[in-house]
């Protein structure tokens, strides 16, 4: 079948149901409860013939891990979208945000640009490849994950499943806008705590303050310089002190103060490296004065992300979005981390993020995803799978 002829099989209205479907299935991280989305999506492919495993992660949470077997005669396309979401938040929604409802040529609800939209779109490609009786050389392979706004549970499991298996791709349908995204910054987050000692609150002399000791530590860390080299697409390294908590009452000093610090690093950067200039800070604070006591801990370490631009596959996948929608592709970078932290280690793979979303949507209140974007994700998934699969009809 003609790649053109397959993609116009890709039905508008069937990629929004899926949404609105995925949408209303509650699966808020924490706590997670992915296991209705997950059989919700175990039982739609599994009726196009794909292989299924549902692989469980407890009682309430689950992947989905789909195979539409090919002809064996090309490596395998792996797809990916995530389950869960992020909470709903306090503010008043314009509509009901697991209600998947429609207006303004939109579906709003928590996930549909975040990413259940996505994974909706890839998840209509699957089906509309074998009801077309198209054929493909290699695999197509859809895991839809649990656990992505946390820690990649699903993607770290699914990623020992796939272990040396012979993967042309990795393409994650993050919110993109229907842009090509090759690379990603990486994260290191990083807690540091001060240990003092209370005292009445009227007489602080006969304590240690841990509040205090903090505020010399961050008064010295953002005097650090933490060497990096622009990149071309991701830009620069950034850095946020985004949490702090210390003491127990207004008349207590307190003993212990905490702060976490989030760390967006670029290519060419070693978090070991920039880990052992925070924990100097302290060393050094430590020596100026014998009473300061301090801890420096790593938790969360996911390094940077990029895919070539001369890698085949992108060259090819662009080609394609090109043909499609009119417009020449401009590679960009995320500034978020997704699921590749877990598949990539593993997998060693090309990574593309490519997805109906619009970037500044996620997370957010009234969070929505233009139709007009959802479907033409749902072809481009399919005119990828076909060009890249090189599939062929059955007579």
């Amino acid at each position: 079948m003609d790649e053109r002829d397959l993609v116009g099989k890709v039905k508008e209205a069937e990629v929004v149901e899926i949404c609105r479907d995925l949408v209303r299935l509650q699966s808020v991280n924490p706590p997670g409860n992915e296991r209705a989305a997950a059989e919700y999506v175990a039982a739609a492919l599994k009726k196009t013939g794909a292989e299924i495993e549902l692989v469980k992660h407890g009682d309430a949470r689950a992947s989905v891990l789909a195979r539409l077997k090919g002809q064996g005669k090309a490596p395998s396309l792996f797809y990916n979208g995530h389950l869960d979401t992020v909470p709903v938040g306090a503010e008043k929604w314009r509509h009901d945000p697991f209600g998947g409802e429609i207006a303004e040529g939109r579906i709003w609800g928590r996930g549909t640009a975040d990413m259940k939209g996505g994974l909706a779109a890839m998840m209509a490609a699957m089906k509309v490849i074998p009801e077309a009786g198209v054929s493909l050389q290699g695999d197509l392979i859809l895991a839809a994950t649990a656990g992505e706004e946390i820690d990649s549970l699903g993607a770290r499991e699914v990623a020992k499943m796939l272990a040396g298996e012979s993967i042309q791709a990795l393409f994650i349908a993050e919110p993109t806008y229907n842009e090509i995204y090759i690379a990603e910054k990486g994260v290191l987050w990083v807690e540091m705590e001060t240990f003092g000692q209370t005292a009445h609150g009227s007489m602080p002399e006969k304590g240690r303050n841990a509040v205090l000791m903090m505020v010399k530590i961050i008064q010295e860390f953002e005097k650090l310089e933490i060497p990096y080299k622009t990149h071309p697409i991701l830009g620069g390294f950034t850095r946020s002190i985004n949490t702090i908590s210390g003491g127990v009452k207004t008349n207590v000093v307190p003993d212990h103060c905490a702060v976490t610090i989030d760390m967006r690093t670029v290519p060419g950067q070693e978090h070991s490296a920039i880990l052992r200039q925070v924990e100097t800070i302290v060393e050094e604070l430590g020596r100026k004065d014998p009473d300061f006591r301090a801890a420096v801990k790593m938790i969360n370490d996911h390094p940077s992300v990029e895919t070539s631009p001369s890698e085949p596959v992108l060259q090819k996948f662009s080609s394609l979005v090109a043909e499609m929608t009119g417009k020449k592709p401009v590679w960009k970078g995320a500034n978020y981390f997704s699921d590749a932290v877990g598949f990539l280690p593993v997998l060693k793979v090309p990574l593309i993020l490519f997805g109906p979303g619009e970037p500044g949507q996620a997370h957010q209140p009234n969070e929505q995803v233009e139709i007009s974007k959802l479907a033409e994700a749902a072809r481009i998934f399919t005119g990828a799978a076909a060009r890249l699969l090189g599939g062929r009809r059955d007579l």
